[in-house]
């Protein structure tokens, strides 16, 4: 991670955060959404894939500082990216 990221993550509390509330997860701060499915939705963050496995699935809200995912979530595995 650049010295600047670092910087601009403390100043602006830009830190990658994953939350589970009501049936819905919300994850602040991924770089991108690497594929979805309504039983699979992978989220990319630095050289991680976070893979979150449910059924009827869907993205509910997409913005660039975080995105809302609803239905029924089964469990978040944890993938390397270099593997």
């Amino acid at each position: 991670m650049k010295f600047r990221n670092i910087i601009n993550n403390y100043v602006e509390c830009n830190e990658f955060e994953i939350s589970y509330k009501n049936k819905k997860i919300k994850i602040y701060y991924y770089d991108e959404i690497e594929s979805f499915s309504e039983k699979k939705i992978k989220i990319k963050k630095d050289n991680l894939i976070y893979m979150i496995i449910g059924s009827n699935m869907i993205i509910e809200t997409m913005f660039k500082e975080y995105l809302i995912i609803s239905g029924n979530i089964y469990k978040i595995v944890l993938e390397n990216d270099n593997e």
